[in-house]
């Protein structure tokens, strides 16, 4: 790669690039048309930074930009932020400081451990038998080696793992001594966690459980769930991993799995018992049982059967709402059905009958109801005045969200997370919610409880969200800038983005 000396002189380039391509300059054109072959029209600001990347010899502009910083940095510096990318999974950034630095995983202990070096590592303990506890950068060495997400490129690093693991435990490393979750944390997050919750490396986590790891780490079970399939929940289950009093079953009900759900029940998961749902940061908020969520979270009467067959009480209210008029104002048609079948109670307020009129996309019923009944309003619960932040999420939920702002709910009110509809919307890359609350005018820059604004939600989302590849996260990210969405540099937002995002904000950051 013929890496240019600095990115503000890239950047020059492209601004006069496209600058030569307005004015029809021969040259200018011939180098968009040997890229693009036809010419943009107009040129972009991100079509001429791709170009210079890709006549550097790199494949877009964020990887050009990549290269240019990686190349900047000190060794230990870049040592730093291998150790960050290979705990991350983010191989772009791997690969590119070992092109720079082929031995950089040599350079010290933790990245011996997290690439596997065996020889090396092993080397490092024999002349120096403490490394085997000291940490490195408040990161216990089997931390390092744990959460490490090698073993995705190469199939033979599980083994070497092991051994390094065995290794470490001869040394003296506690096979249970955890890193903070964040920077100065009290909160930890164990070994375990990070082979399995965190890198999904399922050999790894097996063989620290056989060597004694605690399965009861409050994270493993519950991040296991996540997985693309059932076996870390197995294997935790299989070493008596508790699911009582932990929050792992409700989220097996967060995935429309009937048989995840049924391996939680055959291994003794309550049916009946309740998840307080309140945040201290947030609100109060009543005890969930397993069939609420279920209703709430939208899952299939299959799973509701399931629920049912193990005992769940169909009687028992949430937010003093009985679990058919939950499902009905959620719009749970099946689940309601499952729930008059087997003999639940179906009564239903005229409060209750207007939101399920509003699910069920009766717009005229729900006029016609709030005309006779006006005070019904004054039955709406919390749930349902923040219910657009989940049902934001989903592209079919457009029609609702449409009918419940004409009702008069805010679009401004937030619900999980403190988190507005419009930041829901963002994080799934649903364009068109985002667009229809942008049309609203809702406060663009409102922030949720982790600090972030809509436009830093859909540039998170776009790497990060577990749907992504169902989102349209350009073109929400070009919405949202374009109606005043403040670019913050200082929040992470050129950094957190998919090449494609990034390549916009760019863009956006350098009009030239």
């Amino acid at each position: 790669m013929d890496t240019p000396r600095s990115l503000e002189h890239a950047r020059k380039s492209a601004k006069r690039l496209k600058k030569r391509a307005a004015a029809g300059d021969a040259d200018a054109v011939a180098r968009l048309r040997a890229e693009f072959g036809e010419l943009p029209t107009p040129a972009t600001h991100a079509d001429c930074l791709h170009v210079v990347a890709r006549e550097a010899g790199a494949p877009s502009w964020p990887r050009l930009k990549l290269a240019v910083e990686t190349a900047a940095l000190s060794r230990e510096d870049r040592a730093i932020r291998l150790a960050r990318a290979i705990a991350n999974g983010a191989f772009p950034v791997v690969d590119r400081l070992l092109e720079l630095d082929p031995d950089l995983p040599d350079a010290e202990f933790g990245l011996q451990l997290a690439f596997a070096r065996s020889e090396a590592a092993l080397a490092t303990l024999a002349r120096d038998p403490a490394a085997a506890t000291r940490p490195i950068r408040d990161r216990p060495p089997l931390c390092c080696l744990a959460f490490s997400h090698l073993h995705k490129r190469d199939a033979k690093a599980p083994a070497r793992q092991i051994a390094l693991l065995d290794a470490l435990l001869a040394g003296g490393a506690e096979i249970d001594r955890g890193m903070p979750a964040e920077p100065g944390s009290a909160d930890m997050l164990s070994p375990l966690y990070g082979a399995l919750g965190h890198a999904g490396n399922l050999a790894l986590a097996e063989a620290l459980l056989v060597r004694g790891a605690n399965p009861n780490d409050n994270e493993s079970l519950y991040h296991a769930t996540e997985l693309e399939t059932l076996d870390g929940v197995r294997l935790l289950l299989a070493h008596n991993a508790r699911i009582a009093g932990t929050n792992a079953f409700f989220r097996m009900l967060d995935h429309d799995s009937a048989e995840g759900v049924r391996l939680f029940l055959d291994h003794g998961a309550d049916a009946n018992e309740g998840l307080n749902t309140a945040h201290p940061h947030i609100h109060s908020a009543p005890v969930r049982m397993p069939l609420h969520h279920a209703i709430l979270r939208g899952r299939s009467a299959s799973i509701g059967a399931l629920l049912l067959d193990h005992g769940a009480d169909p009687a028992v209210p949430y937010d003093g709402r009985s679990p058919y008029a939950l499902a009905m104002v959620c719009g749970n048609r099946e689940m309601a059905d499952l729930l008059h079948a087997r003999g639940a109670a179906t009564d239903l307020s005229d409060t209750e009958r207007f939101l399920a009129m509003i699910m069920a996309g009766d717009a005229a019923g729900a006029r016609r109801l709030l005309a006779e009944r006006p005070g019904l309003r004054d039955g709406l619960t919390r749930f349902d005045l923040t219910r657009q932040t989940e049902l934001a999420a989903f592209a079919e939920s457009l029609p609702v969200l449409r009918l419940m702002a004409e009702l008069g709910f805010d679009p401004n009110r937030k619900g999980e997370s403190q988190a507005p509809p419009i930041q829901s919307a963002a994080w799934w890359g649903q364009a068109e919610i985002v667009e229809f609350y942008i049309g609203l005018g809702v406060d663009l820059e409102s922030e949720n409880m982790f600090g972030g604004t809509a436009l830093g939600t859909a540039i998170h989302g776009s790497m990060n969200c577990p749907g992504r590849e169902r989102g349209d996260y350009p073109r929400c990210v070009a919405s949202l800038v374009e109606a005043g969405a403040r670019i913050l540099p200082d929040r992470g937002h050129m950094e957190m983005g998919s090449e494609e995002v990034t390549a916009y904000l760019e863009e956006r950051l350098e009009p030239g």
